[in-house]
């Protein structure tokens, strides 16, 4: 929607994280023009500071939008164009306590050199929501500009799809980064004490390898249990399993927005979810449910409460869970916030 009023130009890697081959049929280390928008796949011989000094001194870009907090391609830029005041910053939710408690160290010795650069008195930060903020105040608490943009929502279903659901039987659904913080493993746990039909997909991106390979033991463990794995999925493949899915199951240990559970919700997909999320009194407008980390037996009670669900309790909870999401696309405002995100900037 901004490609009439921007010109845009993406820089990314030509893998996923934590990949050893790039993606196929893809030029790499060019610009390629995909709908009006100039993308470059950047192999590995591209991401380190001289090349992207060169690329960011070629397009000398209006403004610089770096979409992570401690990854290749926002410290580099951030060296090169620090004192432009061009840059914009989406820590995406990982300056959260919950994020940072996960290698700390190497976070906190990095924060710390930012904080030693003043890096908050050149950038603007970009937060999701109000609670981001406060986050993000916390570790710079001398940022000069924190603007609250929320995410843009997905496509949302205008009526629900004709589904039936057996009472007894349930298929739910996981879509998160391989990554403790997504708490796949605690999901597994939570599975080993339901009753009846019961099926997971989980469809994940490759992070933590020593993360999956504890899951996949316990997954192997699981005997009454279905499981299926998607591993790299591509995303516009996402939509219709969310829609063959009959909840969608996320204990995250902390999300900024979560736009897994709006697209969930987008195709009246119920969730079950954690309270470390901005999406709250779920159970109130029969949309979900979400539950403290503390106790894993709530987990386990609400998924067999879904599993022993009849097919009209179940229906009230898909028209809850598309009716929130709508509402949400209707209260939005966000893309006269993303206009102006990018339209000011300071001399």
């Amino acid at each position: 929607m901004f490609k009439d009023d921007f010109d845009i130009y993406v820089f990314t890697s030509d893998r996923d994280l934590g990949d050893t081959q790039a993606f196929q049929h893809i030029e790499t280390d060019v610009w390629t023009d995909q709908d009006r928008i100039k993308i470059m796949y950047a192999s590995q011989k591209k991401l380190n500071y001289a090349s992207i000094k060169k690329l960011i001194q070629t397009i000398n870009p209006d403004w610089l939008y770096l979409n992570s907090m401690f990854s290749t391609f926002t410290i580099y830029p951030l060296l090169v164009s620090l004192r432009s005041k061009k840059i914009v910053l989406a820590p995406r939710g990982m300056l959260r306590h919950s994020a940072l408690a996960i290698k700390p160290i190497r976070k906190y010795l990095y924060l710390s050199l930012l904080k030693m650069l003043n890096v908050d008195q050149y950038i603007r930060l970009h937060a999701t929501s109000s609670e981001e903020a406060n986050s993000i105040k916390q570790i710079f608490p001398n940022a000069q500009t924190i603007s609250v943009v929320p995410n843009l929502p997905p496509k949302i279903n205008q009526e629900l799809l004709s589904r039936e659901k057996k009472q007894g039987w349930l298929n739910m659904i996981f879509i998160g980064r391989m990554h403790p913080i997504k708490n796949l493993l605690y999901l597994l746990s939570c599975l080993e004490n339901v009753y009846g039909n019961c099926s997971l997909k989980i469809i994940a991106t490759k992070e933590d390898e020593i993360y999956w390979k504890e899951c996949q033991d316990k997954i192997s463990k699981l005997k009454t249990i279905s499981i299926e794995t998607m591993i790299n999925m591509p995303h516009h493949e996402i939509k219709e399993q969310l829609e063959q899915s009959e909840l969608f199951v996320l204990p995250t240990k902390g999300e900024n927005f979560g736009h897994a559970i709006l697209e969930a919700l987008s195709v009246g997909c119920p969730v079950l979810i954690s309270d470390q999320t901005p999406w709250k009194q779920l159970n109130s407008i029969k949309a979900g449910i979400e539950l403290s980390l503390d106790d894993p037996s709530s987990f386990t009670s609400a998924i067999q409460q879904f599993i022993d669900m009849t097919d009209s309790e179940w229906q009230t909870y898909r028209k809850g869970a598309l009716t929130l999401a709508q509402s949400h696309f209707n209260e939005s405002t966000d893309e006269m916030l993303y206009f102006q995100l990018f339209n000011h900037k300071e001399n």
